[in-house]
């Protein structure tokens, strides 16, 4: 019997972030800097002689099937990528994250992408990264209406550490460095952490950013987050860290001007802690309101760092950067050993 597999990275975004969320980006034109890690979805798809269809998620624990020709309400995300792609029939499509839900890593999108990616490979369908991206974007943005911008599902399709150049009719993802070096010194004094689940709170805290921007409140401040790429992606080729890291502190302090959501209390406690004990900067990892928060600091005091976080109730969760997009793969197993 022939199993396909398939696993989709997740992100740091680093600069832009929101700049890729509509109407900005059609309007004005959105600019992101991100770079995937080693955190992935991973799924199987396995055929089976009942009918219908059964998706697992290993970590949610939760099961959903399909064989009256309408789902059970649960697992809506896979159902609506299944629901997309060209019938399928006798099949089990198993999946699990790396990191909890609501993370900020972009985790919902590197689901999306990572089934959309199985599927074509299962099917024998040619589906090229900005095919998947746009698929992935419409089925979370469009067809479950899900507010959020576009740079995630970008990110697991692509990979890598990449500008994307969000406008009206197209997307263009621009790779922006040649040498490693860059990656691995910015890593290197990188810290990663979980503070929370922002679950309950994605929903609105989206959809404030939206209605201050249309209102005309927080424009400004869309252009100056848009402004930092450039400047941040200067820094990393030219190896300057420590700069690098001091811009993301300039960056998150005008991303906090996009809502009063984005920063709660528990959030500024926290990131004032890591600035009194040596980081540079830093920032949460996706919309905002809690998940996972990256901070830039000198290298010889990462634990430290480590150690001052840890007991103030952050887990740190030890990554390193990813230079490849969604993979797939297929292998043939022995039934009798299932």
């Amino acid at each position: 019997m022939r199993i396909y597999k398939a696993k989709a990275p997740m992100r740091i975004g680093f600069f832009g972030g929101g700049t890729d969320v509509s109407p900005y980006a059609e309007e004005h034109g959105g600019k992101v800097l991100n770079c995937t890690i080693d955190k992935y979805v991973r799924c199987m798809l396995r055929p089976r002689a009942e009918p219908g269809i059964t998706i697992r998620s290993l970590d949610l624990e939760e099961v959903s099937r399909k064989t009256t020709g309408h789902w059970d309400g649960r697992l809506d995300l896979p159902q609506a990528v299944l629901d997309a792609m060209p019938p399928a029939e006798g099949v089990e499509v198993t999946m699990f994250s790396d990191v909890p839900p609501g993370s900020g890593l972009g985790s919902s999108s590197a689901l999306v992408v990572s089934m959309l990616k199985l599927i074509g490979s299962a099917y024998h369908l040619t589906l090229d990264p900005h095919t998947l991206a746009e698929l992935a974007y419409r089925i979370e943005r469009v067809d479950l209406g899900i507010p959020g911008g576009r740079q995630d599902q970008y990110a697991a399709a692509f990979g890598g550490m990449c500008v994307y150049h969000f406008g009206k009719e197209r997307v263009i993802a621009e790779p922006v460095l040649s040498d490693p070096t860059a990656l691995l010194e910015l890593e290197s004094c990188l810290l990663l952490g979980y503070i929370g689940s922002r679950k309950l709170l994605t929903q609105h805290l989206v959809t404030d950013q939206v209605r201050r921007l249309k209102e005309g409140d927080t424009l400004r401040y869309h252009d100056e987050t848009k402004a930092f790429v450039d400047e941040a992606v200067s820094l990393l080729r030219s190896l300057q860290i420590a700069e690098f890291g001091k811009l993301l502190h300039a960056a998150w302090e005008v991303k906090k001007a996009f809502s009063p959501y984005i920063a709660p209390p528990e959030v500024d406690e926290i990131y004032a802690l890591a600035r009194r004990h040596g980081a540079w900067g830093g920032k949460i990892t996706g919309a905002g309101g809690g998940g996972f928060m990256v901070f830039a600091c000198p290298f010889d005091r990462r634990l430290e760092l480590e150690r001052i976080l840890g007991e103030a109730g952050v887990q740190i969760r030890h990554f390193s950067f990813t230079t490849q997009g969604v993979h797939a793969w297929s292998v043939d197993i022995d039934e009798r050993s299932d």
